[in-house]
């Protein structure tokens, strides 16, 4: 759980790097959009991290022994 919970607390801190760097270098609306796109690209890679785990998950259950 611990590992987890790391692993969630990097993944924000990262993402609130680029964001905080974005929005060093670019002026607005650029800066807004980019950040976005940065948000969106988080979630899609939550996603199929979760994707990932459940086919994990389904492939384990279903070995026979």
């Amino acid at each position: 759980m611990m590992n987890e919970l790391q692993k969630a607390f990097d993944k924000e801190m990262l993402k609130l790097l680029f964001k905080t760097n974005i929005r060093q270098r670019y002026p607005e609306p650029e800066a807004s959009w980019l950040c976005q796109q940065v948000d969106d690209a988080a979630i899609l890679a939550d996603l199929l991290e979760y994707i990932a785990k459940e086919m994990r998950k389904t492939k384990t259950e279903n070995v026979e022994w």
